[in-house]
């Protein structure tokens, strides 16, 4: 590639990327927002969506900025030990800009948005919807403490010190001109003291660390999570008739709309002995394909595609989050249906929502605070919690925050942001749906 296209190519990016910078720089309500969400000990769905939308900002631009010290950095064959031609200090200019602009996003990550380990183990997550992968925050920190990354930029200020006059010349240049006006602001992003480098690789090697014993006993111990959660719902007797048969679905889902919440429970399931409550399972009505078409729902091509005939759930089970016929949600002995207070327009945007989260895998130590796996609540509370006025509490339990099945009934009985709509499987009644107070009634009579 020729001098010249290389230059224009990065100055170009400069100029947009400079211009993005005031849009990526945390300011006090995002500064609000995570130490919220710190001292909660969890971020909310509204917050986690806040922050990886800037992630995703965040990383794109760092990817774009990376890209051009890159090509720069092929040109030159390297960091230039002397440059003597135009064309070369307009690369060396285009290329510490950069850098130092890379810096000064890598030290946002690290000094202000990112100090708690709650927000450091969120961004770690990674997101599936935004493909952002696992263990962002490790690799800028490692990049940031990376003895040979901070000697090259140390060895690039130098060089730029030195060579002030040279490029100082260039001010009136109508490439590179812009940039060397901003030289001393950019050379201000950067931190070449020896004390904060080696207190930052020392933080490093000790995150490190951390999260590795961490991450081991996480996985261990999901490890056995799962095998015994898996076991359990697989003991159910199957020869039992379900209670729901074909006649009560049909029923049932002519009371069904989109948004409804399906609370339900096997009569003879193992896991009523280790879930919270009478009710231990929900799932999420999404309705028909051509509900989605009514309704406005905006969703990826291959949901869209999978959501058609039968499927009318949104349902995690233990093959994970999954588009499922309502036959299948509704084989079981009992069900509550729950009505959320809100929208056409609110009901649309949680549907959307709800479904970024399809395909994930079952939580099985029902952690709320990550979000790469689910268990059958967190599908309606990551997709309805913060939508206009809607909000779902979360409950602590065995010192975590989790929503139990009956937590959500629990706001339909108390009329907050749910109603009762139906009910069947209960006591003398379990023949018959009951519908509006009755149902209610029959509900909280269920609890003793």
């Amino acid at each position: 590639m020729m001098a010249t296209e290389v230059i224009e190519r990065g100055t170009r990016s400069m100029a947009t990327l400079l211009q993005s910078l005031p849009g990526l720089q945390p300011d006090e309500a995002w500064e609000h927002t995570l130490k919220a969400a710190c001292s909660r000990g969890h971020f909310t769905p509204s917050e986690d969506e806040q922050l990886f939308d800037w992630l995703a900002r965040f990383l794109t631009v760092r990817t774009a900025l990376l890209e051009t010290i890159a090509s720069i950095e092929q040109w030159l064959g390297g960091m230039p030990e002397k440059c003597s031609k135009p064309d070369e200090w307009r690369c060396f200019m285009v290329g510490y800009a950069a850098a130092c602009i890379l810096v000064r996003l890598d030290r946002w990550m690290l000094e202000v948005v990112a100090q708690d380990s709650l927000v450091q183990r969120k961004i770690n997550e990674g997101h599936q919807l935004h493909r952002i992968p696992r263990k962002q925050y490790t690799a800028i920190f490692k990049s940031m403490a990376d003895l040979g990354n901070a000697w090259r930029m140390y060895q690039a200020m130098k060089f730029g010190e030195k060579h002030a006059a040279e490029l100082d010349e260039l001010k009136q240049d109508p490439l590179v001109g812009f940039l060397v006006e901003q030289r001393r602001e950019l050379t201000s992003f950067l931190d070449p003291s020896k004390r904060n480098y080696l207190k930052r690789l020392f933080y490093y090697r000790d995150h490190s660390w951390r999260r590795r014993g961490a991450s081991g006993l996480q996985q261990s111990t999901f490890a056995v999570l799962e095998v015994g959660g898996r076991a359990l719902s697989e003991l159910n007797p199957g020869w039992m008739e379900k209670r729901v048969n074909q006649q009560k679905r049909d029923e049932l889902e002519d009371l069904l709309k989109p948004g409804d919440v399906l609370v339900t429970r096997h009569q003879y399931a193992l896991t009523n002995l280790v879930l919270p409550g009478f009710w231990p399972h929900a799932a999420l009505y999404i309705g028909s394909g051509e509900d989605r078409e009514a309704l406005g729902v905006e969703v990826e091509a291959g949901i869209a595609e999978h959501w058609s005939g039968s499927i009318r759930t949104l349902e995690a089970l233990k093959d994970g989050v999954r588009l499922r016929p309502l036959s299948e949600t509704l084989a079981v002995d009992s069900v509550a249906i729950i009505r959320p207070e809100m929208s056409g327009s609110e009901i649309t945007i949680a549907l959307a929502r709800a479904l970024q989260h399809e395909g994930k895998g079952y939580n099985f130590d029902f952690d709320f605070f990550r979000a790469d796996r689910l268990v059958c609540t967190e599908v309606i509370y990551r997709g309805f919690d913060g939508i206009g006025s809607m909000k779902i509490p979360l409950n602590e339990r065995a010192g975590r925050p989790t929503l139990s099945a009956q937590d959500l009934l629990d706001l339909a009985l108390k009329g907050k942001h749910y109603r009762v709509v139906a009910l069947f499987g209960i006591d003398k009644n379990e023949n018959q749906v009951l519908k509006g107070k009755d149902a209610e009634n029959a509900l909280r009579h269920s609890y003793q």
